[in-house]
């Protein structure tokens, strides 16, 4: 089975340079998303994956940063003929916001929508590929990070996506042994007082984590744009945790 973690989007909430949050695990031929800045479709669609074989679409929380390209993506969906139900994945206060759209008549779709609240500490998605738990996190708002078991053969890949999130114990216990954990380091620790005051991480503290959880792998993802490239952010890692890596737009991951 061929598992890959696509970055799509590893920026911030201001598109400088790199793409708003999204993400695509791409197992076999079917595609999973985790979190869709605004451009998160058009990204899809330079990288290869289209829109019309996402089967569920997870959102962490509901800044607009990590959901607005959602509407946009529902909307090509229907323009290209889904008819395949979707199933999207996110904090309660979100489905609201689908009714509304829905009963202004602004399109018909073709195909439905199946919204699932999301509920900490079991899974709320599983299909044939994988199982998706959600756990909460540290933002300052409704905020989570996903546990994702995906089958591989005879194995399981474990994959932790934080969101966005200070350093906090609930994504150290979900990610112990993980083989892949995509972890947010919107600063190095040389503005760590900011970092924190914003509710998100530095970069060493993402290596902490992993080096704690005793992860395979690290992908540091929702980096400032203040930062050119990713060298200040892997060195400050580096040093507590030796496999990271520095995500940049459009880089696959295999888990």
């Amino acid at each position: 089975m061929n598992i890959r973690w696509h970055l799509l989007g590893t920026g911030t909430a201001v598109p400088i340079g790199r793409g708003l949050p999204c993400n695509a695990l791409k197992v076999n031929g079917d595609i999973y998303l985790f979190d869709t800045g605004e451009g998160c479709q058009e990204r899809l669609f330079k990288a290869g994956l289209g829109v019309v074989k996402v089967r569920a679409i997870f959102i962490s929380h509901l800044h607009g940063d990590h959901f607005f390209g959602l509407f946009g993506m529902i909307q090509s969906m229907h323009m290209l003929d889904r008819d395949k139900t979707l199933y999207i994945i996110a904090p309660d206060s979100l489905r609201q916001i689908l009714i509304t759209l829905q009963s202004k008549r602004i399109d018909s779709l073709g195909f439905n929508i199946e919204f699932i609240p999301i509920r900490e500490g079991s899974v709320v998605y599983s299909d044939h590929h994988l199982s998706v738990k959600p756990f909460s996190v540290d933002h300052g708002v409704e905020a989570y990070g996903f546990s994702i078991e995906a089958k591989r053969r005879h194995a399981i890949r474990k994959i932790v996506y934080s969101g966005d999130t200070r350093p906090c114990n609930s994504v150290l216990e979900e990610a112990r042994g993980a083989d892949l954990l995509i972890h947010e380091a919107t600063f190095t620790s040389h503005m760590r007082d900011e970092a924190y005051r914003q509710g998100h991480s530095t970069s060493l503290d993402a290596a902490i984590i992993a080096r704690e959880a005793r992860v395979k792998r690290l992908v540091l993802t929702h980096i400032s744009s203040r930062y050119e490239n990713g060298y200040e952010l892997y060195i400050d890692a580096y040093r507590f945790f030796k496999n990271v890596i520095v995500g940049e737009d459009y880089m696959i991951v295999f888990p």
